[in-house]
């Protein structure tokens, strides 16, 4: 007992040291300065969340969708196959309704679709005849994007489908699928380039 209670003691004891420290530190004009830096940094992101909300909801809201089929999922209740759809320009995709905890953009998105009482997007819209991964989607459109600046939505569709064809159909070996997606800021382990990840899963 005597040998635990001097443990406690001691531990009480160095407390005390770092708190009177810690009070010192405090008072200390740098210390203040930063404290007070911190609080303001956690209210401008605190703040810059709320606005990249709103800038994201506005960028869908205003959108006129390229969309492509990003998942199809089978639903074993009902006996039919559902088809989500993602836009390749704002990277709006409906797939979110089926996830159960949604998060960061996912829930951005999420609440924009509930919100406008959207389950498929089917306003200011071209819908294209691909199922295809949205991050392979969006970063071919925005490769089309940086070399045709100015190109009009349905232009960039036929684009979009021409290269994402190109990348199908071209048979290359597993190395220079690891360097088409780092060219295409990819994870180098991409896989999802044909269809067959994206059925039922």
């Amino acid at each position: 007992m005597g040998k635990l209670r001097e443990e406690y003691d001691s531990l009480i004891e160095q407390r005390r040291k770092i708190i009177e420290q810690l009070t010192m530190l405090e008072e200390s004009e740098t210390v203040q300065q930063y404290i007070e830096l911190k609080k303001q940094n956690e209210e401008l992101y605190n703040q810059q969340l709320s606005l990249y909300r709103d800038v994201k909801m506005e960028e869908y809201a205003s959108c006129s969708h390229i969309l492509v089929c990003s998942k199809l999922v089978y639903d074993r209740y009902e006996g039919r196959t559902c088809e989500w759809c993602g836009c390749i320009k704002c990277g709006l995709d409906t797939s979110v309704l089926d996830s159960d905890y949604p998060l960061g953009l996912q829930k951005i998105m999420y609440d924009y679709l509930k919100k406008s009482h959207l389950h498929s997007l089917n306003i200011q819209e071209i819908k294209t005849d691909v199922i295809c991964d949205m991050d392979l989607a969006q970063v071919i459109y925005a490769k089309i994007k940086s070399v045709y600046p100015n190109i009009d939505d349905e232009t960039a569709r036929k684009y979009f489908e021409i290269a994402l064809d190109n990348i199908r159909n071209i048979k290359v070996s597993d190395e220079r699928k690891e360097n088409r997606a780092k060219r295409l800021s990819l994870d180098s382990k991409f896989k999802k380039w044909d269809i067959s990840y994206l059925l039922y899963s």
